[in-house]
């Protein structure tokens, strides 16, 4: 169940995004339907003369490296660009996470 919060976009960018699930499903091998996506609708401040940039918080059942690097470079080809800096992070969620009562992981 990988769980994509956003900070420093915009929810139309996330919603964009969003449509993307398709692509996702290989790419970290999850099902559509467990896949969850929101705005945190969180700004992210910097230093001036720095690139904008977005943040992203993936919380997941422990995955393989070559998933995260899928991801990373999927979230990067999509958000990124010229004066973006795009950084995830990955925390696994294995066994601390309940949905309709039942464990996961």
């Amino acid at each position: 169940m990988p769980i994509l919060k956003f900070n420093g976009t915009t929810e139309a960018q996330v919603k964009a995004y969003a449509t993307k699930v398709d692509e996702l499903v290989d790419l970290i091998v999850a099902k559509p339907e467990a896949i969850l996506m929101m705005s945190n609708d969180n700004n992210v401040y910097a230093a001036q003369n720095t690139n904008k940039r977005i943040y992203v918080e993936v919380d997941w059942l422990a995955r393989p490296e070559e998933a995260r690097v899928a991801l990373v470079k999927h979230l990067t080809d999509f958000f990124g660009g010229e004066g973006i800096t795009v950084s995830v992070k990955f925390t696994e969620i294995n066994k601390h996470l309940y949905v309709n009562n039942n464990r996961m992981g």
